[in-house]
């Protein structure tokens, strides 16, 4: 009796490192997995990091593509092995995360023969600040047979300013297992970290200039100063801005207020403990740690930018970019009014539950990655 083969899917992320695409990835390859697809993982610079974990973990083989470092055309994909590599794979679908992963692997993956190339790209801001960046998807776009983008201003911009062909994009949210973002272990939590009763602020996400982290920090300390309870703020993740993050601190008679817990995987226990979310963003797409933050409930506080807006709405507060006297003013509006924190929080919730449930969005990718149309 002849058994039915497995799909075969590689997700390629950009690195092992905890990022939010590179989170995204590994939650779509596992769900993926679930749904009966054989499904192999790697990275584009191959160096290993907690996600390489994570994924065997899983029961993911994980897959070491060796890149060419060495050489300009190796380096843009224009590889022999490469293409040999990728071929021995077998595969029906390749994954991959952001445009650069498509200059790396789209002339590869086309030689090899794999039937469908999709790429997900998670937000235009490296592009505006990229001419290099620009002329690399206009040259190279046509590699993938699908293009998926987590909103749909992503797509106006593709398609308005780059040129790309509206048939070939696909708007696909991020996706949220809503199950698994709760809070009913918060008192556990707050003890653990020895938060008492103090209202407390919580970022997640990776210590990167774009990210503001000293921004932000700035503007928790201003609104310290002014607050008539005790607060405190959690920045879960790590990064190259962690010392000039830590330098704020020293000579701020506020500074042990502000705790760095660093990089961590899962981050629904520092969640659990917040009282409310907040990021300061110079630019984003559609974060995965906000999404998350508003899966559990926690009010949120965000910049106006990407495609936040239109997520966040109403059920949440949203600032802009470097204005620091009004996030510090909105923090501590946050922290006055709990209740009604708390209702918007509750908002968020449900709006993640009924737009973004991950058992939706699998779906979606599972058409996406199997039931493209091989466009030349």
């Amino acid at each position: 009796m002849s058994t039915v083969r497995r799909p075969r899917i590689l997700e390629v992320l950009y690195s092992f490192r905890v990022g939010g695409s590179e989170v995204v990835g590994l939650e779509l390859a596992e769900q993926l997995a679930g749904t009966g697809s054989e499904v192999l993982c790697a990275c584009l610079d191959g160096e290993p990091g907690p996600l390489r974990a994570r994924c065997e973990g899983m029961g993911l083989k994980v897959v070491d593509l060796r890149i060419p470092q060495n050489n300009i055309l190796g380096r843009n994909g224009i590889s022999l092995a490469l293409v040999k590599r990728l071929a021995e794979l077998n595969l029906d679908a390749i994954h991959l995360q952001h445009f650069v992963s498509l200059n790396k692997l789209g002339i590869a993956a086309r030689l090899a023969g794999i039937p469908h190339i999709v790429v997900t790209e998670h937000s235009e801001a490296q592009l505006k600040e990229s001419f290099a960046g620009r002329l690399r998807v206009r040259l190279n776009w046509r590699l993938a047979h699908r293009i998926t983008v987590i909103h749909e201003g992503l797509r106006r911009y593709l398609v308005d300013q780059l040129g790309l062909s509206e048939a070939r994009i696909l708007v696909i949210p991020n996706g949220i297992e809503i199950g698994y973002w709760h809070a009913s272990d918060r008192a556990e939590r707050r003890a653990e970290l020895e938060l008492g009763s103090a209202f407390t602020f919580v970022f997640v996400g990776r210590l990167v200039e774009v990210k503001n982290v000293p921004g932000l920090i700035t503007a928790f300390l201003r609104a310290q100063s002014r607050a008539p309870v005790p607060m405190r703020l959690l920045v879960v993740g790590g990064g190259p801005e962690m010392d000039r993050c830590k330098a704020l601190l020293a000579p701020d008679l506020f500074g042990s207020s502000v705790r760095f817990i660093g990089e961590h995987y899962d981050t629904r226990r520092f969640l659990a403990a917040a009282d409310a979310f907040v990021m300061n963003s110079h630019s984003e797409g559609v974060p995965r740690a906000l999404l998350e933050a508003m899966a559990m409930g926690l009010p949120c506080i965000a910049p106006a930018v990407g495609g936040i807006p239109d997520l966040l709405g109403d059920s949440g507060w949203l600032t802009r970019p470097g204005e620091t006297e009004a996030l510090a003013s909105t923090l501590l509006a946050v922290a006055a009014n709990p209740k009604r924190s708390q209702e918007r929080g509750a908002e968020g919730r449900s709006l993640v539950a009924t737009r973004f449930n991950s058992a939706i969005i699998v779906r979606h990718y599972q058409k996406a990655l199997l039931d493209a149309p091989s466009t030349v």
